[in-house]
């Protein structure tokens, strides 16, 4: 118990280090409730995305996308959405041309050297929508939270439509696509929508992109918000435990990578800087977390 306490303490000045190295102790970056990170190595910069307000999901034209250097100094505090009216801009995900963003009312595909608006996939009938990734073959699926729903909007029509709900689902937060599979990290059986309090935790889940069979991972895990992946460990926030958690899902271990946080939201991980980024809402930080190795 002593030497595990003594490495997490060491991490944690890791961390500290990181943070002030990027002028976040003396010049807080410019962030109003960062929800996801994501790294576009074409520009090798970062994405964030800011619900704007506080933790706020109102429609009220305040959210707005910031973009970063590769060591996370702000390059635009305000990058895209301020004037284009986005309300609460939360989960994303990039292709080398293309920056795909889930807002209250649908997604938008934003052409990143012009730095506009392209198009904007409106999905009637989410309650509330939440992350986006994109398949090889250019689908995108968005998971609508308090609906528990999937929807796919397909590269040939880009119409959405539902692809898949059920309770199993488990309020859908997160999502990662490995091959062809979509991976869920479920925020859990909610048993009080207004304060997100759950009845039972989130799993973690694989959902089959052509039969759509739903295999649970791992059970129970915790509040799940975001996902990503470096090496054969999935990285997993828990938004109201504060952690990370460092998942092999071969081995099936869960372990604590960092605690103590502040309601930690969608990481992100840049295999070109071996870099895991995430947001902190209850801090308005994004922290950058250099990682030892890729196994």
């Amino acid at each position: 118990m002593k030497n595990s306490k003594i490495k997490f303490l060491a991490f944690v000045v890791s961390v500290f280090s990181i943070a002030v190295a990027l002028g976040q102790e003396k010049n807080p970056a410019p962030f109003d409730a960062p929800d996801q990170v994501v790294w576009h190595a074409k520009s090798r910069t970062w994405f964030v995305s800011n619900l704007g307000g506080g933790i706020s999901l109102k429609k009220d034209n305040y959210g707005w996308i910031s973009q970063t250097d590769e060591k996370g100094n702000v390059i635009h505090e305000f990058w895209i959405g301020k004037t284009e009216g986005m309300h609460a801009p939360s989960g994303m995900t990039v292709t080398d041309d293309y920056l795909y963003v889930c807002d209250r009312e649908g997604v938008y595909e934003i052409d990143i050297a012009k730095r506009k608006i392209k198009n904007f996939f409106s999905i009637s009938g989410a309650a509330f929508i939440n992350d986006v990734v994109i398949a090889d073959n250019g689908d995108l699926y968005v998971s609508d939270f308090f609906g528990n729903k999937i929807y796919k909007i397909p590269q040939t029509t880009r119409i959405p439509e539902v692809w898949l709900e059920t309770a199993d689902l488990k309020a859908p937060d997160g999502l990662y696509m490995e091959k062809n599979k979509l991976i869920v990290a479920s925020w859990g059986k909610l048993s009080n929508p207004a304060t997100f309090e759950t009845s039972e935790l989130g799993d973690l889940l694989s959902i089959d992109l052509k039969t759509k069979k739903i295999e649970t991972l791992i059970s129970k895990m915790g509040n799940l918000e975001g996902i990503t992946k470096a090496g054969k460990n999935y990285f997993i926030t828990d938004w109201f435990s504060g952690k990370v958690l460092k998942v092999d899902v071969k081995q099936k271990t869960v372990i604590d990578f960092i605690s103590g946080l502040k309601n930690p939201t969608d990481p992100n991980y840049s295999a070109e800087l071996n870099v895991l980024a995430f947001p902190q809402h209850g801090t308005n930080q994004v922290l950058f977390v250099q990682l030892s190795n890729k196994k």
